[in-house]
């Protein structure tokens, strides 16, 4: 038997038993779908032994590869504990920090960003926008801005910032073109800019449109909210904006604001162990400053 020199493909292996096929472990990892095959028949070269049964519904582990990955897990594991106690351990204004939320959010946080920007220079901030929730406990992010109901992780520490409202817009194009819609009733002729199907389940006007509004007027869809309301501002259609983000396009207008609107929790999120640390710190109070003045 070879010596198992690589640890790269232990891990890719570990991922392959985990989520069960060659492909999900590829879209996890980022990595093509021939580089886990390669990883994987490298390392059962050099351990001269199989380490799955491939059949059609995917790759189900042997034995001795349930021994194997087994040590894997806990590997895994403890890396992760290691990557989120040296950041917990650092009490200094600088270094690496990392934020995750939705694309739509962008435009509410480039103002709080700029402000710890100018307050905290050698921090450098890496905003993860990603309709998946990254994992806190495995270091994937240190700080969460969510939206929607009131997340539940253990070891996560939670805190509201504000409740936000949105509402129908349209621009001064698309208004110049089809009017303004004086009742709800009148929506019947007018055409919308809504989410994919499954991309955006968390917002809840994607999910009125779905409810409420024909196929037919619904005149395009997109995966990201922030795409949503580049669609709406350049006069695609009607859309719902939150009204904090609405303000920053002069040229929009609003839609039966008094008949239609929609109220969506803001929340912050870190992990226990990250928590006092000093850059979470410093950028969760302005973060919480910021969205006690929206609205």
């Amino acid at each position: 038997m070879d010596k198992f020199t690589d640890w790269q493909d232990l891990k890719v292996a570990y991922m392959v038993a985990k989520l069960g096929t060659l492909s999900a472990a590829a879209e996890h990892l980022e990595i093509h779908h021939s580089t886990v095959l390669r990883r994987i028949n490298s390392l059962e070269e050099a351990l001269g032994t199989r380490l799955f049964h491939r059949h059609a519904r995917g790759y189900q582990v042997t034995q001795a590869g349930e021994k194997l990955l087994t040590t894997a897990s806990q590997i895994d594991e403890r890396l992760m504990e290691l990557s989120t106690s040296i950041v917990a351990s650092d009490s200094q204004l600088r270094g690496k920090l990392l934020v995750t939320t939705v694309s739509g959010f962008m435009d509410m946080l480039s103002e709080p960003c700029l402000t710890f920007q100018q307050l905290h220079p050698q921090v450098q901030l890496e905003v993860i926008l990603d309709q998946k929730r990254l994992r806190l406990d495995h270091g994937q992010a240190h700080v969460a801005v969510r939206a929607g109901p009131k997340p539940d992780e253990p070891d996560y520490i939670v805190q509201h910032l504000n409740t936000l409202e949105a509402g129908l817009y349209a621009s001064s194009s698309y208004i110049k073109r089809m009017g303004s819609p004086r009742t709800l009733e009148a929506l019947q002729a007018h055409y919308f800019v809504s989410g994919v199907a499954g991309f955006n389940a968390r917002v809840p006007y994607f999910a009125w449109v779905d409810e409420h509004i024909p196929e037919t007027q619904v005149t395009l869809r997109v995966s990201e909210t922030s795409d949503a309301s580049r669609a709406i501002v350049n006069g695609l259609g009607i859309g719902g904006l939150q009204h904090d983000v609405a303000k920053r396009y002069p040229d929009l207008q609003p839609v039966l604001r008094d008949e239609l609107k929609w109220l969506s929790q803001v929340w912050l999120v870190t992990h226990v162990l990250v928590h006092r640390t000093a850059k979470v710190q410093a950028l969760c109070d302005v973060l919480k400053r910021h969205f006690a003045n929206l609205n």
